[in-house]
């Protein structure tokens, strides 16, 4: 169920005294120890950064650019969690409670509904508002805007790996008269969709998987930026035939 919550209804519902942590930055939430069940509970998504308590960086800068383009998500809370070792050790018991470890900082974590909490690793595609956007995506199928990703050719890769192979052929066609209306750069990555429709019907349904893994291995290799760039974008794509999988609905309440 949506709701949409402001985070003024939430700083007036909390009680003052549990009023600890100031509105985060560009549209993110701080939670603390007093609030964080309170507030998390009211959605089925919540994305939540464990950090030091006043965070900057290149990390930190990814982080809030992902809440900025997430806040039109009613379902999908982005917060962050402010870690003090020092003076009332504030939150420590939070950071205890989810096993995190000030070494780590920055450490991300998915919190979904009646499931266990989904580590971010970032070892791999580094920690960027893209490799974020990803992971929210492959886990819950909550749509987030990804370089190469154009939503109308989402909705068709969704309805694609879903249908039949009879079907399947016919929304090939509904793909190239959706490119028809597209600007010539979507145009182009919409050519990409086009030939993993192809592959799909060719090599089975698996092949939208393999080829996800084998490029994201690749990705985490040395690669130059450009390739890197190339890279990404068919990753984001194929993303896109995965997503039907992973919907975050009632039956997950």
């Amino acid at each position: 169920m949506k709701r949409t919550v402001t985070l003024l209804f939430f700083l007036i519902a909390i009680p003052a005294s549990y009023q600890t942590s100031p509105p985060g930055p560009s549209g993110s939430v701080v939670l603390d120890e007093f609030s964080f069940d309170k507030i998390t509970s009211k959605f089925d998504v919540t994305l939540i950064k464990f950090d030091v308590a006043y965070p900057y960086g290149a990390k930190h800068d990814a982080y809030i650019s992902l809440v900025q383009d997430a806040v039109d998500k009613d379902d999908l809370l982005i917060a962050e969690v402010g870690v003090k070792d020092y003076g009332d050790r504030d939150n420590e018991v939070l950071a205890q409670r989810f096993n995190v470890k000030k070494e780590d900082f920055p450490v991300v974590k998915l919190l979904i509904r009646g499931k266990e909490p989904i580590n971010f690793d970032d070892s791999k595609a580094g920690f960027t508002s893209d490799s974020l956007r990803r992971f929210i995506r492959e886990n819950t199928g909550i749509y987030l805007s990804l370089p190469g990703a154009v939503k109308e050719l989402d909705a068709v890769a969704n309805k694609f790996m879903k249908a039949n192979n009879e079907d399947r052929k016919k929304l090939l066609e509904e793909t190239e008269s959706v490119m028809k209306t597209l600007s010539e750069k979507d145009k182009a990555y919409g050519k990409i969709y086009k030939v993993i429709m192809d592959k799909i019907l060719e090599k089975g349904d698996q092949f939208a998987a393999t080829e996800y893994a084998r490029v994201g291995k690749i990705l985490s290799g040395k690669v130059s930026e450009e390739k890197k760039k190339e890279l990404s974008v068919k990753v984001n794509i194929l993303q896109s035939f995965k997503l039907h999988d992973n919907k975050v609905g009632k039956e997950d309440l």
